[in-house]
């Protein structure tokens, strides 16, 4: 090596110490970001252990506390294809106890098909989340806008033991289905009849028996509460 090539590497690796110790010149990459994981407020936790100690949960509390943010829940679910909706950012405000999911009326968008859970590598299942978070927001009150439609439903379980097809949504059905549907509703105990298949509902005995599980479990009462036979509902319902 030349004298002229030593002092042009000596003034190299001067330029080199120069850029490392210049605030200006830090490679980006040689910092190690800090941690983005904080401790959820003591607040919060009030939520998160509701929703762990649900009984729905018992086979995804592992799943909830190790989720690792993938993405893979979002990017196989059919809502969130079409809606707002977003498992992935509910199973994190749900880890995190954000209150404002007990507002949040995205999560009734999930219609509980399980891709989720089945897709999860740690077995989370946002679809079993969502029904504990429905439940919270009916049993506040702000969800009752949410299922008050199927309270018909309810009463025509309680008064003959099966769902059957509540008058409320004849009108609607008969016009996606026509004509052709009502003329059967109307006729359908005379055509089970003329088959032999006999009645369409539960006998008498059995219809009793299940108004005492429904009594007893407060399941009727949750009927009334949500406009069921003429029931009270909170006034800041719409």
């Amino acid at each position: 090596m030349t004298e002229n090539d030593k002092h042009t590497a000596d003034r190299a690796v001067d330029a080199a110490t120069t850029a490392s110790t210049d605030s200006t010149h830090i490679n980006p990459y040689a910092v190690i970001a800090g941690s983005e994981f904080h401790s959820r407020p003591e607040s919060r936790m009030d939520l998160v252990e509701r929703i762990l100690n649900d009984p729905r949960m018992h086979d995804h509390r592992e799943g909830f506390l190790s989720c690792l943010q993938c993405g893979v829940c979002t990017s196989g679910c059919p809502a969130a294809r079409f809606t707002d909706y977003s498992p992935r950012e509910v199973a994190r405000r749900a880890y995190e106890g954000d209150p404002s999911l007990l507002e949040d009326d995205t999560v009734w968008f999930c219609f509980y098909c399980y891709t989720c859970q089945s897709r999860c590598p740690r077995k989370n299942s946002v679809a079993v989340i969502n029904q504990v978070i429905r439940s919270m927001q009916v049993e506040s009150g702000y969800g009752i806008k949410h299922v008050a439609m199927f309270a018909a439903w309810g009463e025509q379980f309680y008064d003959k033991g099966m769902g059957g097809t509540p008058h409320v949504f004849f009108g609607d059905i008969a016009e996606a289905w026509g004509p052709k549907w009502k003329e059967f509703i109307a006729n359908r105990d005379a055509l089970r009849e003329e088959i032999g298949v006999g009645g369409m509902y539960p006998s008498e005995p059995a219809v009793h028996e299940v108004r005492a599980i429904m009594e007893r479990t407060g399941f009727k009462a949750r009927l009334e509460s949500l406009g069921a036979w003429g029931g009270h509902r909170p006034d800041d319902v719409e």
